[in-house]
């Protein structure tokens, strides 16, 4: 049986959105250091945040940067609400073995509510192609167009002008936008160009056998996806065959990159769809000037690079029916009780409606209107009873405050 071949797959950033618990202590620098944790602070915040901090781990090391107390009225980044924060790992973390479970005992230990995946670069380090191509002359060969690219047309190419040739040093493609990022480098220039600052890095380079000294490293060749989404467990893909009216969705959430093994999986699906060649071809015919038309890009070869596992199976990017996309009726209904709430007084009918916007955000209610049945209605108070640590009666009192304002379309 042939040895499977070693994958240098990494998590090179991982940042979440999450919702602090709004029935504890704000989980600010003073609340971590009563945790036993040291903590350092940045004199001055960010565009969205007032706060910014970072946690050590029991070795003095960097291990959160947190982000946290939005700044209050307009802002340039929407969405935001009191409770919000952003949590990053640093570096270092994101190469370790068990790096989305520590994320996840992190966020559970100190109340989180988990919103989404704000970013995630997940990287593939080598030496060559599978097939044998040079990864250097692969990219020479592309910009000289003797390939093209399936999905991503916007590219960004660097390298250094030769007497007779370009190197190039790096590719990236897709737009600004884009939920994902492709990108295609030389990590050891960019490391040696920084120092060697990130020694994890070359550790996990040994220990793939990508080298085996620490002198003289050959060039390593970097695959990276960087991941943006702002849909909770889905990430929106690219594809040029799919006609505008649709959206094109997998799945995206923390579980699918826990481990070294589900890393692979994942690079397999991304690089399938956004790492995908063709090579340039003709048509047979010959016309009366001597030339040649192109072929379609869809009946041209495939250019092979990677050795897929043969039982891999790649996720399957297909249309989301609309009751797993973000729903407008219940953004509307956010936004009129969050309305309603700033310009209330009444405590407890600010209470009332922070019940309500909890179920919300945590997809307690899928749908809302005026009309609303009365079965709808104890659904949606069973609901948010589940979803909070509220008595069952109390949740009854101040939900059916809320409930029967809008019954009355008074929040509308």
């Amino acid at each position: 049986m042939e040895e499977r071949k070693k994958r240098c797959v990494n998590i090179d950033w991982l940042e979440v959105y999450v919702l602090e618990d709004n029935q504890r202590y704000p989980c600010n620098a003073d609340y971590f250091r009563r945790c036993g944790y040291f903590v350092t602070e940045r004199v001055y915040g960010t565009r969205q945040y007032q706060e910014m901090f970072t946690i050590q781990d029991q070795h003095g090391e960097p291990f959160i940067e947190v982000r946290r107390n939005p700044y209050s009225g307009e802002s340039s980044f929407s969405g935001l609400c009191e409770r919000s924060s952003h949590i990053r790992f640093v570096n270092r973390y994101c190469y370790f073995d068990n790096a989305v479970r520590l994320m996840a005992e992190f966020l559970i230990r100190h109340d989180y509510e988990l919103q989404r995946i704000y970013r995630l670069d997940l990287a593939y380090d080598f030496r060559a192609f599978d097939y044998g191509d040079d990864p250097e002359r692969f990219l020479r060969r592309y910009v000289e167009k003797k390939f093209s690219k399936v999905n991503q047309c916007k590219v960004r190419c660097y390298g250094n002008d030769g007497w007779t040739n370009i190197l190039w040093e790096s590719v990236s493609w897709g737009s600004p936008t884009s939920m994902v990022g492709t990108k295609m480098y030389n990590k050891t220039k960019e490391l040696a160009s920084q120092g060697w600052s990130k020694p994890w890095i070359v550790q996990q380079w040994f220990a793939n056998d990508l080298i085996d000294r620490l002198t003289d490293i050959p060039d390593v060749w970097r695959i990276e996806f960087s991941m943006h989404s702002s849909i909770k467990g889905w990430l929106r893909i690219e594809d040029s065959d799919a006609k505008r009216s649709q959206t094109m969705l997998i799945p995206h959430t923390l579980e699918l990159f826990d481990g070294r093994d589900r890393l692979w999986q994942r690079f397999q699906d991304l690089a399938h769809h956004y790492f995908r060649f063709k090579y340039v071809e003709y048509n047979q015919e010959v016309n009366s000037d001597g030339s040649r038309n192109l072929k379609r890009k869809d009946l041209c070869r495939d250019k092979q690079l990677f050795r897929w596992d043969a039982n891999h199976e790649f996720i399957k990017v297909d249309n989301v029916s609309r009751t797993s996309l973000p729903s407008t009726e219940k953004d509307r209904l956010r936004r009129a009780v969050t309305k309603y709430k700033l310009h209330s007084m009444d405590m407890e009918v600010r209470k009332s409606c922070d019940v309500i916007l909890h179920a919300l955000e945590d997809n307690a209610i899928a749908r809302h209107s005026k009309t609303n049945t009365r079965e709808e209605i104890d659904a949606i108070r069973l609901a948010i009873a589940s979803r909070t640590h509220w008595d069952l009666d109390e949740v009854y009192r101040q939900a059916d405050k809320i409930l029967q304002l809008l019954e009355a379309g008074e929040l509308w």
